[in-house]
């Protein structure tokens, strides 16, 4: 959706509505800027003052985008259109309004309309939700369609409290434990530890007791020292547990039964993904192999239910906006052998043995043209053998396109697409990491970064 620049008629407009526009050496489409849309929603119904709404930037500080006058505010998933500005290309990191300055992302760009929803309750803006994913996300949240964080307060392995207020506005991973479980339960910590060691320190990590009765201050501190970790491991009494892990559908555990769940929660508090199967744990921190039950052991050397570290922070990037989610893994990989780009037979079969990176690509694809230098460059420098597969193309494109790239990994053509069919390859790019037992590590789907790579690279060859 385009907007056009907001002339006389449009503030007139607006004023009707009770928005009165004084833009402020901010630039509109009509000199190269985009357009922000700021509405207004609530839980069940709310009012909002008269106040000015102003919008930041780093570079430029605060700049006013429009007063509005009071206005009653809908339940989602109605909103209330409070402003429509004019404004210069840029990152900007927040607004204020009603006397409160609430930060956010947003990416304001050329000819384009950046959606931002404000959250009111009791007369005062509580959350900022910038993009369409977050704004929707918003609405849904404030309908109650979002399973959300609740409000806590539980005590951690140093006996100090901790509240919802210690992870507010950072992407959280959660993890149920319980310190008298001896298979599963150690591989998520496991998955914590991993994550800890690549994502950076504003992705909070927790983990929360599902055994009141056992996890006391004292157990968790040891079970800390045990497995080398650093994040809040939490307990609480059985009325706390219970309620913390209800949304979640989370039973309190006994001494012979427990219920796996991994989260990962938006900044917002909303849950944007979760897992409760057997996870690739690949290895264990510390000590804690000497807990390992028989069946832990067995779950360790497996790979679980396809899903590992490296595809939990494929999910805190989407959580975060910062990159795509990544598609399951596991299973085995589907063998091919088709013609090779610079001629002869070439296909899975002759990486067997070898950890494998598998690139869908076409020549139409912008973000291919990106990524695949660097994929050659990171494949090469962790050892790992790559495989391109040319979607669709005629042999004379891609060659063109791989020498304008500067790319010599060896090439299969998929003029037809069956190759992608095999892996189930609906968009472009789609990354497939495949181990050296020929098993399915995981799937990215879109553009690659060395982060990205970087996580599932090191799953392949741990």
């Amino acid at each position: 959706m385009r907007l056009r620049a907001l002339g006389i008629g449009t503030v007139a407009a607006l004023a009707a509505l009770g928005v009165f526009a004084t833009f402020i050496g901010i630039k509109g489409p009509g000199s190269g800027g985009g357009v922000v849309l700021v509405s207004l929603s609530s839980r069940s119904g709310d009012q909002l003052g008269d106040t000015q709404v102003l919008i930041h930037s780093s570079r430029g500080g605060w700049s006013a985008l429009a007063y509005v006058a009071g206005v009653s505010v809908p339940a989602a998933p109605k909103t209330y259109k409070a402003v429509q500005a004019d404004v210069a290309p840029g990152d900007y990191d927040g607004l204020r309004l009603a006397g409160r300055d609430l930060a956010a992302t947003i990416r304001v760009r050329a000819g384009q309309v950046e959606p931002i929803l404000v959250a009111i309750a009791g007369g005062v803006p509580q959350d900022l939700f910038a993009g369409n994913q977050d704004y929707n996300n918003g609405l849904l949240g404030l309908q109650g369609k979002l399973k959300q964080l609740p409000d806590f307060a539980l005590t951690d392995q140093d006996g100090r409290t901790q509240t919802r207020a210690s992870v507010a506005g950072a992407v959280v991973v959660l993890a149920a434990f319980h310190i008298t479980c001896h298979d599963t339960c150690p591989l998520y910590t496991s998955i914590l530890y991993q994550l800890h060691q690549r994502l950076p320190a504003s992705v909070r990590l927790l983990e929360v007791s599902t055994d009141p009765a056992v996890d006391s201050v004292a157990a968790l501190s040891e079970y800390q020292s045990l497995a080398g970790t650093s994040w809040p491991l939490l307990t609480g009494n059985a009325d706390q547990l219970a309620a913390f892990w209800s949304p979640f559908g989370v039973q309190l555990s006994g001494a012979d039964s427990h219920t796996n769940f991994l989260g990962v929660f938006d900044s917002h508090g909303y849950l944007h993904h979760f897992e409760t199967g057997i996870p690739d744990a690949g290895s264990v921190p510390g000590g804690l192999s000497t807990v390992l039950s028989g069946e832990g052991i067995r779950e360790l050397h497996g790979h679980g239910d396809g899903w590992d570290a490296a595809a939990v922070a494929d999910q805190v990037r989407a959580a975060s906006n910062l990159g795509s989610p990544s598609a399951a893994g596991g299973g085995l990989a589907p063998v091919f052998q088709v013609n090779a780009l610079g001629g002869g037979k070439v296909g899975t079969a002759g990486f067997s043995g070898k950890p494998l990176v598998l690139n869908f690509w076409a020549t139409s694809c912008a973000p291919c043209r990106k990524e695949l230098p660097l994929l050659q460059q990171e494949a090469a420098r962790q050892h790992v053998a790559l495989l391109l597969v040319d979607e669709r193309d005629s042999e004379s494109a891609a060659r063109a396109f791989l020498g304008q790239v500067d790319v010599n990994a060896p090439v299969a053509s998929d003029p037809d697409g069956s190759v992608g069919r095999l892996y189930g390859v609906a968009v472009l790019p789609v990354t497939v990491f495949i181990r050296a037992d020929g098993t399915i590590e995981g799937k990215y789907l879109g553009q690659t970064d060395a982060a990205v790579l970087g996580d599932h690279l090191a799953a392949l060859t741990r």
